[in-house]
């Protein structure tokens, strides 16, 4: 009797541990880190606004090719833009979303597969975040960069004549595979 006792109580003791132990998506993040604060923003967004509303993509895409053009082991940009991707001035507006986050953070606290966090919607376009969990970026100006530079240097007009953009930001400092995604929602 008293081992049928102890085999319960360790068997309980055991299921409460491992409870425990898997991460909860609804649970308050306990300790993040926000990874890239020294960041500063290379755009000037008075000149990036002023051709985004004339939408002169080549303009932005030639003043800031450097930008995403000398990719380094850490982070560079992979565009996937097709028909199904969201139209570019629906990314640009979800850009603005994120701009008026200011200093708050951008985490991924999806902890369950594919570990992605959706950061911001407007119209068709979504950005969103993939990484580790709890990991942390400054949305403005970290964030909105990528985000606006897969926008615009991933803008392919289709044969309607309508500018869309899809693409990733890979972004190795969050952890492996870690990614900016702007997406059709």
């Amino acid at each position: 009797m008293q081992l049928k006792l102890l085999l319960i109580t360790a068997l309980f003791s055991l299921t409460a541990a491992l409870v425990r132990a898997v991460p909860s998506p609804l649970a308050a993040p306990t300790s993040l880190e926000v990874l890239g604060e020294g960041y500063v923003s290379p755009f000037d967004y008075d000149v990036v606004n002023a051709l985004m509303a004339a939408r002169d993509y080549e303009a932005l895409k030639e003043m800031y090719s450097q930008f995403w053009n000398n990719p380094t082991a850490a982070e560079y940009l992979v565009c996937e833009t097709s028909q199904a991707s969201p139209l570019t001035d629906d990314a640009y507006r979800a850009v603005d979303n994120l701009n008026r986050r200011g200093s708050d953070s951008c985490c991924q606290l999806n902890a369950q597969q594919p570990q992605c966090s959706n950061l911001t919607t407007h119209g068709e376009a979504s950005a969103g975040f993939c990484g580790e969990y709890k990991a942390c970026l400054p949305c403005s100006p970290l964030v909105k960069d990528r985000i606006m530079s897969i926008a615009y240097a991933c803008a392919r007009q289709g044969a309607d004549g309508v500018f869309r953009s899809g693409g990733k930001w890979m972004l190795d400092v969050a952890g492996p595979g870690a990614r900016l995604i702007l997406y059709h929602s």
